[in-house]
């Protein structure tokens, strides 16, 4: 594996659910990574901001001086009840970002936007870039927002988006859907309130989401919308089935009527053969079952 000792790159929600993997991928590959975060911190290279804030973005950037630049800090839950600040984030927070990074004195060679497959919306079978994003909640409306609002910046600098389709791993908070079947077997819980499990998604692994993001970074691609995903789609009851294994014992599931989204599509995922023209065909090396099991015994 090629190092990168003396490339610097900067991701913004650094101590959130991927950027925590992602950095400690990048510095195994021999990056230097910083990062912004919303909190107090003690890390040197991570620098508290906000990133509604354009002037304390632009002084973190003007300091650190990096080569790459991945975006990831949003609001991500779908059911976040403060739908303004959804948009505020999700579209403003970009725009301050690449208003900063246009006011540098030089341009980094790469910046990797993470838009999400909820822009596609409620559209049945197998997704393509080609399609016309439908989405049906803020969240998934806000990245598309942001999406159109980021191309008019892809005249003067490089910019991919990317959108990930569903992934999980060690760290996500227990309100997405794997954490919280996982939890209920780490408690040895007898029993779980689900939604449908007869509908049929992708669901990956962050280490493949992070490998795909820092392909896609180091490409010479840009001024594209890439689907990050791995064409795989998996039904909850079969999560569920690996889960039994994994735990010796079979939960009983309570179809909870709340859980159920209305006119829920049947098979959604996506369509891998933009990125893997780009960065080639690495799916086959993460398996739902190996991510599972990580997650269980951690």
């Amino acid at each position: 594996m090629e190092a990168h000792f003396n490339n610097k790159v900067f991701i913004t929600g650094i101590n959130g659910f991927t950027g925590k993997h992602l950095e400690n991928y990048l510095k195994n590959r021999g990056f230097h990574v910083y990062g912004t975060t919303l909190g107090e911190t003690s890390n040197k290279n991570h620098f508290k901001c906000d990133i509604l804030s354009e002037e304390v973005l632009f002084d973190i950037l003007n300091e650190i001086k990096p080569d790459y630049v991945i975006h990831l800090a949003a609001i991500s839950f779908v059911a976040a009840k403060n739908q303004q600040n959804i948009y505020n984030v999700n579209v403003f927070g970009t725009l301050n970002l690449l208003e900063a990074i246009k006011s540098l004195e030089y341009k980094p060679k790469k910046i990797l936007l993470a838009s999400s497959a909820a822009v596609y919306g409620n559209i049945e079978g197998e997704l393509n870039e080609d399609m016309c994003p439908k989405p049906v909640n803020h969240y998934g409306n806000s990245k598309l927002v942001m999406e159109n609002m980021t191309k008019p910046y892809f005249e003067t600098l490089n910019i991919i988006i990317v959108r990930p389709f569903n992934y999980t791993g060690i760290g996500q908070g227990t309100h997405f859907l794997i954490p919280k079947i996982l939890s209920h077997y780490k408690q040895k819980k007898e029993e779980i309130d689900l939604g449908n499990i007869d509908v049929f998604r992708e669901f990956n692994d962050v280490n493949f989401v992070i490998r795909s993001y820092t392909e896609l970074l180091l490409s010479n691609i840009s001024s594209e919308i890439i689907n990050v995903c791995t064409g795989k789609e998996l039904s909850i009851k079969n999560i569920l089935d690996a889960m039994a294994n994994i735990a010796g014992y079979k939960i009983k599931v309570n179809i909870n009527p709340m859980f159920v989204r209305p006119n829920e599509i049947r098979v959604l995922k996506g369509s891998i053969k933009k990125m893997s023209n780009i960065i080639g065909d690495f799916t086959g090396e993460f398996k739902i079952e190996n991510t599972l099991r990580e997650m269980y015994y951690n």
